[in-house]
């Protein structure tokens, strides 16, 4: 009986841990709206990501977001030094929780940034924080659908979607684990040498599909590379080769990728249901 009590204490306290994560991410997110639009709720809105860092205890901002076009401001150029000073006070009120209790849920919604000062530097990403589900569902939840894979089409990026099998039981924060077949890994790999060529290789995982014969057997190998990595202390994990399942497909990404579902309007599931397709 005691084990069974120390059991349901240890859970109740992760899925408390959790529920406060999602709450407190997306109150960070709404935060931002309401300094950037002066609590005005259909004034004209674009800040993408938000720039924390990470100190002893908990995220602190640093005043610093990017638009979703890429262009970095700060509250202080927005709104006045005064009442960015003010703005960042509050809104570390939020982000007070997003600390170790509650890593789970707000580190898949950040980019690892340059250190400073010795601190690590996120990007905070402001759209899927706020469109996180405060209603917390349990993988039982899904239904009988949860043990077989799902066709559904799956993003990363807000820009390209690509078809993929799912198995909805697998998912971290509403984020899937997608598994592609080898004609879509090659246009992953095609996207993501563009977009690292366009936007900066330091801020985008490449994917490779390597062709060759053996043994007049022809093969291919899927890498995928983290340019992040390579100068720093992860610098051995830098390149990860794929390897595919019973099925040839491959998980590309991962969890780590934060790959959501797309429903018929192309609009994010998250967390992913079978039935919202």
């Amino acid at each position: 009986m005691l084990g069974a009590a120390v059991d349901k204490a240890l859970n109740d306290n992760e899925a408390a841990h959790e529920q406060l994560g999602r709450v407190m991410a997306v109150a960070t997110a709404a935060g931002v709206r309401d300094i950037l639009t002066s609590h005005q709720p259909g004034a004209p809105f674009d800040a993408a990501w938000l720039e924390v860092t990470e100190g002893e205890d908990s995220l602190f901002p640093t005043g610093r977001y990017w638009t979703t076009a890429g262009v970095a401001r700060t509250f202080t150029e927005d709104i006045g030094q005064t009442e960015a000073g003010n703005a960042l006070h509050d809104l570390s009120g939020w982000t007070a929780y997003l600390n170790d209790s509650t890593r789970d849920v707000w580190r898949p919604l950040c980019k690892e940034r340059p250190d400073r000062d010795g601190r690590p530097v996120y990007a905070f990403d402001l759209q899927r924080a706020a469109s996180l589900d405060l209603d917390v569902s349990s993988p039982a939840d899904l239904g009988a659908t949860s043990d077989a894979m799902v066709e559904v089409l799956v993003c990363a990026n807000d820009r390209n979607h690509y078809p993929a099998v799912v198995d909805p039981a697998d998912q971290r924060d509403g984020y899937l684990r997608p598994w592609f077949d080898l004609r879509t890994v090659r246009r992953i790999a095609v996207d993501t040498q563009s977009a690292a060529a366009r936007y900066g290789h330091g801020s985008i995982d490449t994917v490779h599909v390597l062709d060759g014969t053996v043994d007049r057997t022809n093969h291919a190998v899927v890498i995928v590379t983290c340019w992040m990595y390579l100068g720093g202390e992860k610098r051995e994990q830098a390149v990860e080769v794929l390897h595919p399942n019973a099925d040839g497909r491959y998980a590309v990404g991962g969890h780590d990728w934060q790959w959501y579902a797309l429903g018929r309007d192309l609009m994010p599931l998250i967390p992913f249901r079978p039935d919202g397709i």
